[in-house]
């Protein structure tokens, strides 16, 4: 194997390894932007919590596959839900998605 590429090699794995933990680290930032006004987290939220409840514990009870369909249409998974539909990226709904199931 040529130095170009080992360099090239290590590069590709390095840039593998960084994106995935970037992205979750970007995940509170979109929960902060999207989710926070309505929701809680540790009994932290914004100022119409009471209304969209807390969101601990919801990872324990939900996949990853109910939790994206349920953010991209929260009436497709409850018809009587308050929650409205969401204006998300693709990245924005998979960060939201890998947030919630933390919260366990």
């Amino acid at each position: 194997m040529n130095t170009r590429t080992l360099i090239t090699l290590i590069a590709t794995v390095a840039l593998a390894m960084i994106a995935p933990a970037g992205s979750r680290a970007d995940a509170p930032a979109v929960y902060n932007a999207k989710c926070k006004p309505c929701h809680s987290v540790g009994g932290v939220g914004g100022s119409m919590a009471a209304m969209g409840g807390p969101l601990d514990g919801v990872g324990s009870k939900r996949d990853a596959a109910w939790l994206t369909e349920y953010l991209k249409d929260p009436k497709s998974k409850f018809p009587e839900a308050k929650m409205p539909r969401m204006k998300l990226t693709d990245a924005e709904l998979k960060k939201l998605t890998d947030y919630v199931l933390s919260l366990k």
